[in-house]
């Protein structure tokens, strides 16, 4: 190992807290953040923990091989991002920060050049600067990763939540229920409703369903066709299906691509519905 490196690795962990509280310096107060200047002091010190241990593990880069640096920075972004999207911080907020961490290290860097009594080289400087840098931009790189990743896990959820509970069967009777259908309609939502609906249709042992047109605007080709198939696979399982206050335009849409709705039934009173299924049990 290079004496030169060891020495200016034993360097930066030594002063690791240094390097923290110069760059704790630069914060500004930021609503929301948890790099905010007036950040709850839980809330800080934590920042302030995971600060001045990433300033050890980018030291560890020294000494270590492309692999055994990218495991180390792994498991440090892993825990990190998590908690910088818990707080609801930035993505660019944490590019910022990691723009003054890159500047505050590489100054505390010059200021162990100025200080030693070591005879550091142009090959060191290269092979130093080749390290750090190539390891903090990996850090930003695998950072904003799994920070993205954990973003879209949880909006994913939260739109299969909204779509579960904007597409409920209402029971009317034991076997009748109510589909209200409300928004836009999308070729994801859909394909949602095709799932959701055959699912609970046979949960709820209906043989009647009403779909309640009344509160879609609009539909395109995609989303006509997916209801259709709505309709189709309902009545493999036994499920008729009556339509209810399509609007005109949405007809015309259907009629226009050439869906035969010949088959299907359709009133604009969910009062004439309920008489008509009432009358047929």
């Amino acid at each position: 190992m290079n004496p030169n490196t060891q020495a200016l690795y034993e360097y930066l962990i030594e002063h690791a807290s240094e390097v923290t509280k110069d760059w704790a310096s630069y914060r500004e107060v930021k609503e929301g953040s948890d790099y905010s200047a007036d950040a709850p002091p839980e809330v800080a010190n934590k920042v302030t923990d995971q600060n001045t241990g990433y300033v050890k593990v980018v030291a560890q880069c020294l000494l270590q091989t492309t692999e055994e640096m990218k495991d180390s920075i792994s498991k440090w972004t892993k825990q990190t991002a998590a908690d910088r999207v818990k707080s609801n911080t930035s993505l660019t907020e944490v590019a910022k920060n990691s723009g003054i961490f890159r500047e505050v290290y590489w100054k505390k860097i010059r200021k162990f050049i100025k200080e030693t009594d070591l005879k550091i080289t142009i090959d060191d400087l290269l092979e130093w600067e080749r390290k750090i840098n190539y390891t903090l931009d990996y850090v930003l790189e695998t950072f904003t990763s799994v920070f993205m990743d954990i973003l879209l896990d949880r909006l994913k959820a939260q739109s299969n939540l909204i779509m579960e509970l904007s597409s409920p069967i209402i029971p009317i009777s034991d076997h009748i229920g109510l589909l209200p259908l409300i928004g836009d309609i999308d070729t994801a939502r859909a394909k949602w409703i095709m799932e959701s609906t055959l699912e609970q249709s046979v949960n709820l042992k209906i043989t009647q369903l009403i779909i309640d047109f009344s509160g879609v605007a609009a539909v395109d080709t995609m989303v006509t066709h997916k209801l259709i198939q709505v309709v189709q696979s309902l009545k493999l399982v036994g499920v008729t299906t009556t339509f209810l206050g399509i609007r005109p335009e949405v007809a015309q849409t259907a009629v226009n691509l050439g869906f035969n709705l010949n088959n299907i039934r359709a009133e604009n009173s969910l009062k004439n519905v309920l008489k008509n299924l009432q009358l047929e049990s």
